[in-house]
Order: structure tokens, then sequence, then C-alpha cells
């Protein structure tokens, strides 16, 4: 049948659509925010962009619109190499502030802002001067352009040096700089922009399915921290997809999540380091979760007991004032996540980051002045004894915590107690 005039799509509603698109797209290259975040994010740029009278069906979108985005992200990670050049430049700015130069990764808003910090930052440190990039420098490169890395040096002579010098570090880091020497202009690195997702990051939704069972749902936090705010927004009627791929595996620890069917059978989960534990019932794998609750939701019932593997995930907490944020309630991740989030906070002193094993094995790590990272295991009896470590060696730790629910920390060599 023709299609008439009533049945085309609106221009306005497509081209607003469109940029809908283009700006998610750009935020989930660039790895930040999850499911939830992302989410609310495009809502305030519906907002900003549309009328208020915009019609409905563009608003009722955008769930499946940042589903889409993260789903194809997760396509594209199947083709990933085993280092992405956002990890090769990671490391290349760790490598320069190791070696006397501030380097910032989406530093500030724009370069205005990020120069009149900087230069503070660098003198404080003592460097000789400092890189960075900003925050609409990312996003250029999320969509596909080139990276522009800023530089400055603290000498008015040594600025082309200094220049070279963060171009030098990037090419030795796998990267393609392009620079013709000149101090006023930024280097450029061809690159493919792609961070990659780790855990809940990854995670999104099944299309919604009105004949899929839902549960009641609320959450419990015996710890002295506020609930996260990505956790709030499932508490009350939730699908059993969204609670298996979006909450139970992405439970900080010690939270429960009470879930309630439909006969008013109640059950009490929690997550216990790689596998789900309900009270009075079994232990169930995280990644078979919807499976089994979907069971319990239709029969009441749950598998037999089994035994999964706890290993597989460190639970972490950061501070991180000056770029990663923090996080209070211990979250989980695997080896590659944990090892990543070494390399991204920032070293300045304060930043910190504790890594728990399964087995009860706890190596935490603090970031002094003077760019000296601190690392230290903590014995049974709440005792810590350290030592001074490079980025390469607390990598090293913890993946070892990772794969064998150990600390590998005395391994570099005799350890101390903390002059704290």
């Amino acid at each position: 049948m023709p299609r008439t005039a009533a049945d085309a799509p609106d221009p306005a509603a497509s081209d607003l659509l469109a940029t809908l698109r283009r700006n998610l797209a750009t935020r989930v290259a660039s790895g930040r925010g999850g499911y939830v975040e992302l989410l609310d994010q495009a809502r305030r740029d519906l907002a900003d962009l549309a009328d208020p009278d915009e019609p409905e069906d563009v608003r009722a979108a955008l769930p499946g619109l940042v589903a889409s985005a993260l789903a194809g992200h997760a396509r594209r990670g199947r083709r990933r190499p085993s280092r992405t050049d956002t990890e090769r430049l990671t490391r290349a700015f760790r490598a320069l502030d190791a070696c006397g130069i501030t380097a910032r990764e989406e530093f500030r808003c724009c370069s205005t802002c990020a120069r009149a910090e900087l230069g503070d930052v660098a003198e404080a440190a003592g460097a000789r001067g400092y890189a960075f990039y900003h925050w609409q420098d990312a996003e250029v490169a999320a969509a596909g352009g080139a990276l522009a890395v800023g530089f400055e040096s603290r000498h008015p002579l040594r600025r082309a040096a200094v220049g070279e010098e963060v171009a030098e570090v990037l090419r030795a880091h796998g990267l393609t700089v392009h620079w013709d020497g000149d101090p006023d202009r930024r280097l450029e690195i061809a690159m493919d922009w792609d961070r990659r997702r780790h855990g809940r990051l990854a995670a999104f939704p099944e299309p919604e399915d009105p004949s899929e069972p839902r549960l009641t749902v609320a959450f419990t936090n015996p710890g002295p921290y506020r609930l996260p705010g990505w956790l709030t927004r499932y508490e009350g009627r939730v699908a059993v997809s969204d609670l298996a791929r979006m909450v139970l595996p992405w439970l900080p620890a010690g939270v429960v999540a009470a879930v309630t069917g439909a006969g008013g059978t109640e059950a009490r989960i929690e997550r216990d380091f790689g596998f789900l534990r309900v009270a009075g019932g079994p232990d169930l794998p995280r990644d078979r979760v919807e499976e089994h609750l979907g069971r319990w939701a239709v029969c009441g019932t749950w598998p037999p007991p089994a035994s999964p593997d706890r290993g597989g995930v460190l639970d972490v907490t950061y501070f991180d004032a000056s770029g990663e944020g923090s996080v209070d309630s211990p979250e989980p991740m695997d080896g590659t996540a944990a090892r990543d989030l070494l390399y991204r906070l920032t070293p300045v002193e304060g930043t910190f980051a504790v890594f728990t094993a399964h087995t009860g094995a706890v190596v935490q790590m603090m970031w002094e002045s003077g760019m000296r990272l601190w690392m230290e295991e903590l014995s049974d009896g709440g005792s810590a004894a350290g030592r001074h470590v490079s980025l390469p060696e607390a990598e090293e730790v913890v993946r070892v915590l990772d794969a064998e629910g150990r600390s590998a920390l005395a391994d570099l060599g005799e350890l101390s107690p903390p002059a704290w």
C-alpha cells in the first residue's frame, strides 16, 4: 500500500533523532557512564534541543537508542586489539608524568580553562611543563576526528622541546603523531577512539517485552555510604531480564536486593565476588542468573545447590578527586578493568584504590607527592606493610591478585610498615 503524507516521518523529529544518535555514539565511545547515566544525558540533550511539545515518540525512543548504541559498542569490541589506541594514550600520559611533564586526559572543558589550571599544577609538582587534552577534544576524537594535544613549558625557551618530548613519548607508545614543530600549534594524533567498557558500563537491556515477568525490588545497604544513583533507579517493579543483566551482577559489596514475586514470595540476594548468594537458597553464577531468576519468578523454585566459582572478580573502591571520581562501596571488576583503572587514576597526592580478592587478600595503593606510588598489603590482623612501586609493578601485583587470589607485593622485595 502506498504511504500517505500522514505516514511520512516528521523531518524535524528525524533530524533530532540523528543528533541524539551522534551525541550518544560519542559518549559511548568515551567509555564514561553506564546505561542509566547515558539515558539521563540523552534526556537532557532532548530537553535542550527540542520544543516542550516535542512528540512523545522521540522521548519514548531514547531507551532503545541508548541500548542500541551500547550493543553496537559491544559488537565492535570483538574486533578490538589486545591494547587499544586509547589505552596506549593513557599509558603514554602516565609515562609523561613519570618523566617530569604533567599529563592530564579529558581535563576541563576547553583550552583556556585547562591551561589556567595546569600551569599551577605543573609548578607545584616541579614539572618541566604539561600536556593535556580537554573534554571537547575527546568529543572530536570520539566522533572520528584527530585528537589534539596541547602542551606548554614552564620555561618560554623550551616550549618546542617540551612539544617534541611529548610527541616522542606518544610515538613510543605506538601512536601516530602529526606536528610541524611549531610550539604555538597543538599535536594531532590519528587514532581509533573507542574506549573499552567493562562490567556495568558495558551492560545494556534487552528490548522491552510486555509479557515478561516483573518483580518488586528494594535495596538495603548496611554500610555508611549512600546507594549509587544508578542502583536506586531499579527500585520498584523491574523486569526479570533488567534485574539479571543490569543490577544483580554489579551489586556493590554488602548491598542486599530484596526481590518479591507475584505471589508475595521474597528472596534476598547479595553479590559475593563472582557469584550471587540467595539467603536460604542456592549460590548462583552471575553469568546464568537470568535463567534461574526467571524460573523463580514463574515457579517459585531455585535450581539445586551448586558451588560456583567466586573468583574472576575483585572488589574495588577508589578515590580520584582530579579525574576518575570515587567509588565508596566496593564494586566488582575483572582483572582487565582493575588494571585499566590503575593507569586512569590521576597520579596526584591522595589518589588511592583498594583491591580485594575473594580469598580475603587485600592490596591498596596511594599516590604520594613527588610522583611516588605507595602500595601495601594487609595482613589477617589488619596491619599493613608495603613499598614504593612503579605502575608496571603495581599492574603485575593486581594481575596476580586477580588470577591467584594472593598478594605478590613481597615478590618485589622487602616490605616496610607505612610511614603514617
